[in-house]
């Protein structure tokens, strides 16, 4: 959904994508398929860390990403990862230099912010507004992405 949702963001706006984004297309081998794990686990991050942008992970929050992870089929490790990175303090730096100037993972990361919370608070206006400057999601993507989540 984040690849197909932020594929059409960026050619919307005819915004220059080098490539297909990862994950519209079946991983072929195994590093494919260890390239497409920590991809996920980048998007979880980035749910995580906006859901603590005002300060707290509210039991909605927490929820919506569960749930997220549930339809995927979350195992016990998965789900130790989860109770892991929710413990752990903010890392939005850490979420912009781990894109690395890559737009279509930039926007993955930014549409699943939005996704994993309700924009309700200053706090997380500020924080979506901080996340898209540092990945470098143009204004008319961030735009685009957040009419397509209904934001």
């Amino acid at each position: 959904l984040l690849a197909a949702m932020t594929y059409k963001a960026l050619k919307d706006t005819g915004a220059e994508t080098s490539c297909v984004p990862m994950g519209l297309s079946e991983p072929k081998t195994e590093v494919e398929r260890q390239q497409l794990e920590e991809h996920a686990q980048l998007l979880v991050r980035a749910m995580i860390n906006a859901a603590k942008a005002d300060g707290q992970i509210d039991p909605a929050e927490a929820q919506r990403i569960i749930g997220k992870l549930q339809e995927d089929g979350v195992d016990e490790k998965d789900q130790q990862f989860l109770i892991r990175e929710m413990q752990k303090p903010m890392e939005t730096e850490n979420l912009i230099a781990a894109v690395q100037g890559r737009p279509e993972i930039a926007a993955q990361v930014y549409a699943a912010s939005i996704l994993a919370i309700e924009v309700d608070t200053p706090a997380e206006k500020e924080y979506l507004n901080q996340l898209s400057t540092g990945l470098g999601v143009t204004p008319e993507v961030a735009q685009q992405i957040r009419a397509y989540a209904g934001v």
